[in-house]
């Protein structure tokens, strides 16, 4: 095993675990939503039954999001990935084979299930432990990742036009997984592996420096959960899947629908793919210089606006418009409320936030089953995309109001500074 520097040993994880998100990316939710209608079409299957699929694959990728901070931190990142890896293979096995709703929604579960294991929980825990910037590491870590959105409805393409059918899909994804996992593997060989077993270090910030707010103080997972600022990024994080889910689950089905042609439907998805990951390097880099708040505002707006647009766009210049819209506002509020997640409460309780936040986002999970029985009842995508479509306004109300958190006993130490047996007493207090 080679010895490597620290910058060295941060841009080979970064790059590897980059890599894995963009191929989980690719293979999962932004694939499932291209393949569907041709799996409607030869499986025979109502809407209602399609979207239930992406329903268990939502709800799976929730549950299970915060069983990898157990494995990480019982067994390590490698015992993890090939879990996950193990894990997917049976997903995609089940997909490739699946003659019925039973295997399908097992072969959604599956990869969902798969997702948490190589996905976001174990990649963002790497940046925290060898990144200081994390919004710059995390705008490259998610950009990549959602380049797989591009991908993933071109592999489908490929698999039914040139292979000849859809289920060459899952095969060509699952041999993209066993390369990407066994990099990541590799990428680890070389790191300190030291360095990941302990916590983040908490690293005081220099204030009168420091352009965005980021919290000098030393929260505890507790302490964070309760607060109105965690509530109120886990409602805009769970927003932003709502939307995202839905607009891949069935924004082809419902173009094609009203008269735009397959390729130019999927073109539009690839193209909201593309901009989604173009926003997270930008959002990236603009959130070291620039509070995140704002750029959760604007990201929040865009959403509601593309959904707008996805309803009624018949005209090019509206659906690509749409495009813009989703693929900018889902890119930019995913990775706001990351870094918002580090900047508030710190690098310490972050793996547990995050995970829990994924857990409580499993509500979005709901939004293909509820978009798929509404088309059925009423023969069209339209009234879930309006419903869903005004969540993101609500939440733009409560991230105006939202201000840093503070931890009420850092107050009460400050004001009884000349009382040290108080200091001593609450400092006790701080560390059980």
């Amino acid at each position: 095993m080679g010895k490597l520097t620290a910058e060295i040993q941060a841009r080979f994880v970064l790059c590897a675990f980059s890599l894995g998100f963009f191929v989980i990316t690719a293979a999962t939710f932004t694939s499932l939503g291209v393949v569907l209608p041709a799996m409607v079409t030869e499986l025979n299957w109502d809407w209602t039954t399609a979207g239930l699929g992406f329903t268990c694959l939502g709800i799976a990728c929730g549950l299970s999001s915060y069983l990898p901070t157990i494995t990480i931190k019982r067994w390590g990142l490698s015992f993890t990935l090939i879990t996950g890896l193990i894990i997917l293979t049976a997903g995609f096995m089940m997909l490739y084979t699946t003659a019925s709703p039973v295997s399908y929604f097992w072969g959604c579960i599956f990869i969902g299930t798969g997702y948490s294991f190589v996905g976001s929980v174990p990649g963002t825990y790497v940046i925290t432990h060898f990144f200081k910037k994390h919004s710059t590491a995390f705008g490259f870590y998610y950009t990549v990742g959602g380049l797989g959105g591009v991908v993933g409805p071109i592999v489908v393409w490929l698999a039914t036009d040139m292979l000849g059918s859809w289920r060459y899909h899952w095969l060509v994804m699952l041999g993209a997984m066993i390369l990407s996992v066994a990099f990541m593997l590799t990428s680890l060989l070389f790191t300190d592996a030291k360095r990941l077993r302990k916590p983040p270090e908490h690293k005081k910030v220099n204030t009168e420096n420091q352009r965005v707010y980021e919290t000098e103080q030393v929260w505890t997972f507790k302490r964070a959960v309760r607060t109105p600022q965690y509530l109120l990024l886990l409602a805009a994080y769970s927003t932003v899947l709502f939307v995202g889910i839905t607009v891949n689950s069935f924004s082809v089905a419902h173009l094609t629908e009203v008269g735009i042609t397959f390729a130019l439907a999927s073109t539009l998805l690839s193209a909201e793919a593309f901009c989604n990951a173009i926003s997270r390097i930008f959002g990236g880099f603009i959130g070291e210089y620039f509070e995140p708040k704002i750029m959760l505002q604007v990201a929040l707006m865009l959403l509601a606006g593309g959904m707008f647009a996805l309803s009624f766009g018949q005209t090019l210049m509206t659906l690509g418009f749409y495009s813009f819209a989703i693929g900018f506002g889902f890119g930019l509020t995913f990775l706001s409320c990351t870094v918002l997640l580090v900047r508030y409460f710190g690098t310490g309780p972050y793996l547990q936030l995050f995970s829990l936040m994924n857990i409580g986002a499993t509500i979005a999970s709901a939004a293909p089953l509820l978009s798929g029985y509404m088309k059925d009842a009423t023969g069209t995508f339209v009234p879930p995309f309006l419903i869903i479509g005004t969540l993101p306004l609500l939440i733009f109300i409560g991230i105006t109001f939202m201000r840093p958190p503070r931890l009420e006993l850092q107050k009460k130490a400050e004001s009884k500074i000349s009382n040290p047996s108080s200091n001593n007493l609450l400092a006790a207090k701080e560390c059980e």
